[in-house]
């Protein structure tokens, strides 16, 4: 009984290892990756729904990770993958593939 135990642990421990290598693997290639941040000003967006419509447009954005917009100010947060795209890119692809919002860079506020 006890030998049964032990090859079930074995066996188990077999099984597990593989896949918690392949699960490090998959943290360190994630960890690699550098997503910046841009401001965005955002024009045509009449309610909250706007928001919503834009924040879905600009994820579509090849290499843009996150989008947050806020209709109230007229501003999104994007995150984005620097080896992949730049805010100049970003505006450009959205601004066409979208008629009714426009997106433009935000300028840095002087402090």
């Amino acid at each position: 009984m006890r030998n049964m135990k032990k090859a079930f642990s074995i066996g188990l421990l077999a099984m597990l290892i593989p896949m918690v290598a392949l699960s490090q693997e998959q943290k360190s290639a994630t960890a690699s990756l550098q997503v910046t941040q841009c401001a965005l000003k955002v024009s045509g967006m009449t309610c909250g729904g706007c928001a919503g419509m834009v924040e879905k447009g600009l994820l579509k954005v090849e290499g843009v990770k996150t989008a947050k917009v806020d209709f109230k100010t007229g501003e999104a947060q994007v995150g984005f993958d620097k080896t992949k795209t730049t805010p100049e890119k970003i505006v450009a692809a959205f601004n066409q593939a979208n008629d009714g919002f426009r997106v433009q860079q935000a300028k840095a506020v002087a402090k």
